[in-house]
């Protein structure tokens, strides 16, 4: 499907196979992702869907700080999540301000509906476009 900006974000979801806790073993997420071959996790902190976990990042925190990681220590501090009346647009400016490849869409419940991913909105750049150190900027490449 080809997302405009008022495309409402459940057109969009993909599912979210895996949820971990913000305390979670960072080591232990990672084995997880391998094993179902996801690239995110939805985030849970006291029952509420909080963040999405990128196994990308995931995996550069752990290669360079050890084992004794947790969740909380990967995820950006403050990630928000959308509600299922969002559109693309939001979705997209989102990403955009967080550096995050995929953002939680909730219900009213905060209970996890699915993932938008960046794949799916034209305009967000992907993983490949990302810098290696999660700073969310993207970097430019020149065209031959």
């Amino acid at each position: 499907m080809n997302a405009t900006p008022d495309t409402p974000v459940t057109r969009l979801l993909t599912d979210a196979v895996l949820t971990v806790d913000m305390n979670q073993a960072a080591v232990e997420v990672k084995a997880a992702m391998n094993r179902r071959g996801v690239r995110f996790a939805a985030v849970s902190q006291g029952g509420r869907i909080t963040a999405v976990l990128d196994r990308l990042s995931l995996n550069r925190r752990l290669a360079g700080s050890g084992i004794r990681l947790r969740v909380s220590d990967v995820v950006h501090p403050g990630m928000a999540c959308l509600r299922s009346t969002a559109t693309a647009a939001a979705a997209a400016r989102l990403m955009r301000v967080t550096g995050s490849a995929a953002v939680p869409v909730v219900d009213e419940n905060h209970h996890l509906i699915g993932l938008v991913t960046a794949d799916a909105l034209p305009g967000v750049p992907s993983a490949a476009d990302r810098r290696p150190d999660g700073s969310g900027h993207t970097v430019r490449r020149s065209r031959k």
